[in-house]
Order: structure tokens, then sequence, then C-alpha cells
């Protein structure tokens, strides 16, 4: 009889594989629509403009030219590059199922949890931890690409009920993400387990987020995986150094 765990590296394995061809030019366009992101602020009185899954651009512009947020804005210069000592391992495809065994995805309470990916990409996390543990999964990604192609996957893998993709920035204000008037609120506040694998100095930017999801919302873990939180804005409650993976029971923006 095979391992119980078999079946569900051989998917995330075959995958990877599948999406193997297409994953550097995405890196592409991700980099670049993080990289706007950051280049734009985004005042406490902006609102949040979230791309829907059914929403279609009636600009004549392409999506991935639409801005991410178009109220108060204002376009600045940086001095230094928004990132730093950036390396791109191929880490998920290897280090997925075991975050999800050390992040309790899979211990039974899976039908209440609701993964949140942040930098989600092309989707493959979400899909993988839908397809095989069954949870719901959020992913959000401010590249309009990513977005596309995450859904095409989804469909694909017949987990589109399960996975919701958005296109939003997650590093503005979290009192704009989490307003009253924002579609993103209720969504981010139920999720219970988040997972990052994202750039470095972009990772710093989520704490305020995370902090205010762990204290308003439903989020009881954070799993990061190669790039890790500050020790002095969260508490890693378990370590896997041969995956490099830390599991955090707290996060906290200090002021």
């Amino acid at each position: 009889m095979p391992h119980p765990e078999s079946s569900s590296y051989c998917f995330a394995s075959e995958l990877e594989v599948r999406l193997h061809a297409q994953t550097e030019k995405l890196e592409e366009v991700h980099l670049d629509a993080a990289i706007d992101a950051q280049l734009t602020v985004v005042t406490k009185s902006s609102t949040v403009c979230v791309m829907l899954p059914s929403q279609e651009s009636t600009s004549g512009k392409k999506e991935a030219e639409l801005p991410q947020n178009n109220g108060g804005n204002e376009m600045i210069r940086r001095s230094s590059p928004i990132f730093d000592d950036y390396t791109n391992p191929d880490a998920v495809g290897n280090c997925l199922m075991k975050f999800i065994e050390v992040s309790g995805l899979n211990e039974g309470r899976t039908k209440e949890d609701m993964l949140l990916d942040i930098g989600c990409g092309d989707g493959r996390v979400c899909i993988i931890a839908a397809k095989e543990t069954g949870c719901k999964a959020l992913g959000i990604d401010v590249s309009p690409p990513c977005i596309r192609n995450a859904n095409m996957i989804a469909k694909e893998e017949n987990v589109c009920d399960l996975c919701t993709f958005l296109e939003a920035d997650m590093t503005i204000h979290p009192d704009i993400l989490l307003g009253a008037s924002s579609v993103l609120s209720d969504r981010l506040k139920s999720c219970t387990i988040a997972f990052l694998y994202t750039y470095p100095t972009l990772l710093t930017k989520l704490i305020p987020i995370l902090s205010e999801l762990m204290k308003k919302g439903n989020l009881r873990l954070v799993g990061t995986l190669t790039y890790h939180l500050p020790s002095e804005n969260a508490d890693v409650a378990q370590k896997d150094e041969e995956h490099d993976i830390q599991i955090y029971s707290k996060v906290e923006a200090i002021i």
C-alpha cells in the first residue's frame, strides 16, 4: 500500500513540472507588477482597488497596464533597490507538502480552514493545498497575468469552488484593506493560515496587515518559506530547518 503522502507529493511535483515552462516569464511580469505597486504611495483616504474574477477591462488597456490603486496616489523616486539579495530557488515544489504538514492543514480541521497566499503567483500553492486537503484558499497578487493563470489552472484542476484569486496590493494600510467599503475585508478575516514566499523587502511590508488579521480576524498561524519575518515582529512556534520553513503564532507590528 503506498505511503499516504505519496500521491500528494506526486501531484505537487507533476504540477510543478507542468508549469515550469511558463514560470520564468510569469516571474518577470510578477516582478514588474510588484515594483509598480511599491512605487505607488497610497494614502489612508484612498480606496482599495480589487480586480474580481468576473470583472473585465473596459478601458481599452491590457489588464497588466491597469493601475493597482487610483485614488490619492503619488509616484515617488527611490534611491535604493526595492529587492535586496533576492534569489528565487525552486523551493515551493519541494517544501509545500511539508508546510501543509507542519501548519496543521492536514490534521482533520481542514474544512474549517482557509489558506491565504499573499503573492500567490500562478496559484500553485492554493491549488495544491485545496486539491490535497480540501481546504479553501485565497490567493492575492498584484499581477493581473498571474491572477489569470491562477484562475485557469484552478479550473483545469477542478478546484474553482475552493480557490479564489484576487488582484490587490496587500502592502497598503490595513485600515483600507479591512475597511467597511473593502470587498477584501470579510474574505481576509476568514483566513486561518497564511503562507508567504515573497521578496524579502516586501515581506516586512506585510507585517501590518498580518498583525491586524491576527487581532481582528481568524488568522492563527503564519508560515514563511526561505525568507522569514524579523524576530522582533513575530513569535516562532515551529521551525523546519531542512525545508527552511518557519511557523509563527503571533505577528506584531511595532509602531
